[in-house]
């Protein structure tokens, strides 16, 4: 069942990687939306039509499209308020719990979301300016919320495999194993 997970992991570790690729491809374009707005509006009095529509798919994009890696390497915001509650197996007890619900909320965003691509490919939805079809970009998004939701259910599943740890723990180990890995392991 390790080796299964490892490779599961792994998987999902390249998902995740192309995801935030394709991420930082949406930045770029966003930053190179934003300096031709600025330069046409301020130097040629001619701001780029549709700059405000771009901008909001990129934005949504950018959020989205960096969950799969954020659950992957488990770079959430967390406020140990109770540190007690991440130790031993009250710990993991907690972080168990805690990936329970991420992943029950996520597949729950994630259906809503996918809904929302259904009906505006059933409509036949478009931006208002540019008249961009808004299907195919939710579509990418539900994608990228539902790996996200996969990804939790598998270190759920991690999780469970190593009980008195927390996920913290687990996530720091297999980032130390990665990162030590000797190259001819690979």
């Amino acid at each position: 069942m390790q080796s299964m997970l490892a490779k599961i992991e792994k998987l999902t570790d390249s998902v995740s990687f192309f995801a935030a690729n394709m991420a930082a491809l949406v930045l770029l374009a966003l930053v190179a939306i934003t300096c031709v707005d600025v330069v046409g509006r301020y130097a040629f009095n001619s701001p780029l039509v549709g700059a405000v529509e771009l901008v909001e798919i990129c934005m949504g994009a950018i959020t989205f499209f960096s969950f799969p890696i954020m659950f992957m390497r488990h770079d959430h915001i967390i406020v140990d308020l109770i540190p007690h509650f991440r130790r031993g197996y009250l710990g993991w007890l907690t972080s168990l719990l805690i990936l329970a619900v991420t992943c029950y909320v996520a597949i729950k965003l994630g259906d809503r979301v996918f809904d929302y691509a259904v009906r505006a490919f059933e409509d036949g939805d478009i931006t208002e300016y540019l008249r961009i079809p808004r299907y195919p970009i939710v579509g990418f998004i539900t994608a990228a919320i539902f790996t996200a939701a996969a990804i939790s259910l598998l270190r759920f599943i991690i999780l469970i495999t190593k009980p008195g740890q927390s996920v913290e723990d687990v996530a720091n180990a297999e980032h130390f194993r990665l990162v030590t890995k000797a190259p001819t392991d690979a």
